[in-house]
């Protein structure tokens, strides 16, 4: 029990870290409440989205696939941890793995935001990043994150 709250409290203390852009004390927050089961997939989720705000997408492509793995998630989680995945791959000119991990979403939820316009236009032989769309990132938080949370993304745009 005593452990279960003091990760609850690391991952508390991660997500005022992270909301000041303290990224480094933020992840050592995360890895903290990841040592609990309960909380490990979204510790790596966040883990992955500070390593990526402080321009470090190559570990954060590692923090998702590990946040991915939790058996713990939902589907619909585990969509969105992929989508992050697939974006970051392309971000970082993997567009191919890319297209795998879209490949993975669209296999579940054919639906699933924009994937099945990336896959189109990665499959175009482009050789390019997808344009990016408005919404997509932040509709996937807003769910996970407390309201006040979400609202100072909101007004800061940083997402």
């Amino acid at each position: 029990m005593h452990s279960r709250l003091a990760a609850g409290a690391s991952y508390e203390r991660g997500l005022l870290m992270k909301q000041m852009r303290m990224f480094e004390s933020a992840i050592e927050h995360f890895e903290k409440a990841a040592l609990d089961p309960a909380y490990a997939g979204k510790s790596h989720v966040q883990i992955a989205l500070c390593l990526k705000a402080a321009g470090h997408d190559e570990a954060a492509v590692t923090a998702f696939r590990q946040a991915a793995t939790d058996p713990e998630l939902s589907p619909d989680d585990r969509r969105h941890i992929f989508y992050h995945l697939g974006r970051t791959l392309e971000s970082l000119g993997r567009y191919a793995e890319s297209l795998e991990t879209y490949g993975r979403v669209r296999q579940e939820d054919p639906e699933f935001l924009d994937v099945a316009r990336r896959i189109k236009l990665l499959s175009s032989g482009n050789g390019g990043p997808v344009p990016q769309t408005s919404g997509s990132w932040q509709a996937w938080m807003i769910t996970t994150l407390k309201p006040q949370m979400a609202a100072l993304f909101d007004q800061t745009g940083h997402w």
